[in-house]
């Protein structure tokens, strides 16, 4: 809240209890502590994905670990800090080191900001327990990049729950405000200054905001170096001998649901690291292109970033169907990887994707297709000191289709019942080549379905093809009965999942009228 912190609470405490408890800043709501109402949301400001990238690179720098906070000494203005919705139920006061916070009572320091009028003027507030993290949810809206309209405003809350209201009440607030806000500045600084202006944001608080705020410590990175080491890994390297167990953290978005109340660990942030923050081009062994994306970046960065973009076209539309926006901005891809659910989303992408892993350990690196890392239910390939350094996607120029459909109760923050990702390359005759089909949800483990994708080789997409290719999908497959889903109904959602993959490839060819007649 634009004050200089400094503490001497362990680097694993959550941030929700230390704000609560240890700061009586209880506008900061417990609810479910998994990340999924948004009661608990504050803004976290930082360096921005593209920040200290290196040529090629889309995403890039670090910060220090510790605990310390604030616009202190050091801090200089820059465009390229950007501040967050993340749920602090799942933040560990160490990540705050060269970081600033914001709560809910800090942006109300002078009264009712427009965020909270146009709530309160809508009749979207009437329990109030989820209130602050919608207001911290679309404030952060505001001090992003925009587009500023309705529905990316709607999609800033996609990670709050309101059991009061029916979400209608919200809707035409988030809809007032971007109308509202429409034409805020694209540079941030002139943005905060707009929206301290307009009592968004207090005045001294907005000048705090656009600094840029450098780490005091790096006790995190230190550990690491002293093992030779990136800082994720081989967490026994880096342990003292006198010291609790150090423990590699993502985002935290898996430990700290399991964990509430971590003890007796050595946090090493993986996103301190800045070789591990970067998606850039590089080579394969054999020498083909491809995009490495370090084992730190985040779903959010994932998405963003433009070399992925251009190398997977269309990607970014199924960003919204992946978690939340608070847990995009945490979670890293190398983690929901690692967590081994058999029905991740980006897992499903990245077995289609034709993604390798690079682990490194003790013994140095070694790579492997992604589809081998998978072993048993929730057992993977990963020795006791390795932990994965990158995923590498091969990236060998335009031309790719790529189609993910996912099965779930909602659409957002949700586990699916079953999902499925193909990706593949179409010739001017229509023959495809490079076919990769995946599906997530069909038994034990995340399954790359190679007799499907063999079977759909060279060949052009007809009905008589895809309905043979969706069988054999099925015929992959062992799904099992559980609360998401009967094992009859995956099986028949992956052979629908199948049929709109290829009916999203040819739209206007007549594919879906023949596969339903």
């Amino acid at each position: 809240n634009g004050e200089e912190i400094r503490s001497e609470e362990r680097e694993e405490t959550i941030v929700l209890d230390w704000l609560r408890r240890g700061r009586s800043l209880s506008g900061t709501k417990e609810g479910c502590r998994e990340g999924d109402c948004g009661a608990c949301l504050v803004l976290l400001g930082g360096p921005s994905a593209g920040a200290g990238a290196g040529a090629g690179a889309g995403v890039g720098a670090g910060v220090g670990a510790g605990a310390g906070a604030g616009a202190g000494a050091g801090a200089g203005v820059a465009a390229d800090v950007e501040w967050l919705a993340v749920p602090s139920c799942l933040l560990a006061l160490g990540e705050l080191d060269g970081r600033q916070l914001v709560t809910i009572e800090g942006l109300a320091t002078a009264g009712p900001t427009p965020v909270m009028l146009a709530l309160h003027g809508e009749g979207a507030s009437q329990c109030g327990f989820c209130s602050p993290g919608v207001v911290v949810a679309l404030t952060a809206f505001l001090l992003g990049p925009g587009p500023y309209d309705a529905a990316s405003a709607m999609a800033a809350v996609d990670g709050n729950l309101c059991r009061c209201t029916g979400y209608g009440s919200i809707r035409r607030a988030a809809a007032l405000l971007a109308a509202d806000f429409s034409g805020l500045p694209a540079d941030l600084p002139a943005r905060l200054a707009s929206l301290a202006a307009r009592g968004v944001v207090p005045p001294a608080l907005a000048a705090a905001m656009a600094l840029e705020v450098r780490p005091a410590s790096a006790r995190s990175a230190d550990a690491a170096s002293a093992a030779g080491l990136p800082s994720v890994v081989s967490p026994a390297a880096a342990r003292p001998a006198d010291g609790p167990p150090a423990l590699p953290l993502g985002g935290g978005t898996d430990y700290f649901v399991r964990n509430t109340e971590p003890d007796g660990i050595a946090p090493i942030f993986s996103d301190q690291d800045p070789a591990l923050r970067r998606i850039g081009r590089t080579s394969s062994k054999s020498g083909e292109p491809q995009l490495e994306i370090g084992a730190a970046v985040t779903l959010r960065e994932f998405f963003a970033s433009s070399l992925m973009r251009e190398a997977v076209p269309g990607i970014q539309g199924y960003e919204n169907l992946v978690a939340s926006g608070p847990i995009r901005a945490r979670a890293t891809l190398s983690g929901n990887i690692a967590n081994a659910s058999p029905v991740a989303d980006m897992t499903a992408m990245l077995l289609a994707l034709g993604a390798r892993l690079r682990l490194r350990g003790k013994a140095g690196t070694r790579e492997l297709p992604l589809e081998r890392f998978f072993l048993a239910y929730k057992k993977i390939d990963l020795e006791q000191e390795e932990a994965i350094e990158a995923i590498l996607i091969p990236a060998t120029g335009g031309g790719l289709f790529f189609s993910f459909e996912k099965a779930s109760k909602r659409a957002h923050l949700d586990i699916a019942a079953v999902n499925s990702a193909l990706a593949c390359r179409v010739d001017a005759d229509g023959t495809l080549r490079g076919v990769r089909l995946s599906a997530g949800g069909a038994g034990p483990l995340p399954l790359l379905l190679e007799r499907a994708s063999a079977y759909l080789e060279g060949k052009r997409a007809d009905a008589a093809t895809v309905r043979e290719a969706a069988d054999l999908a099925v015929a992959a497959c062992a799904p099992q009965s559980d609360v998401r889903g009967s094992a009859s109904y995956r099986s028949a959602m992956l052979k629908r999942f199948v049929w709109a993959h290829f009916m999203r490839l040819s739209p206007a060819s007549g594919l879906a009228e023949e596969l339903f007649p």
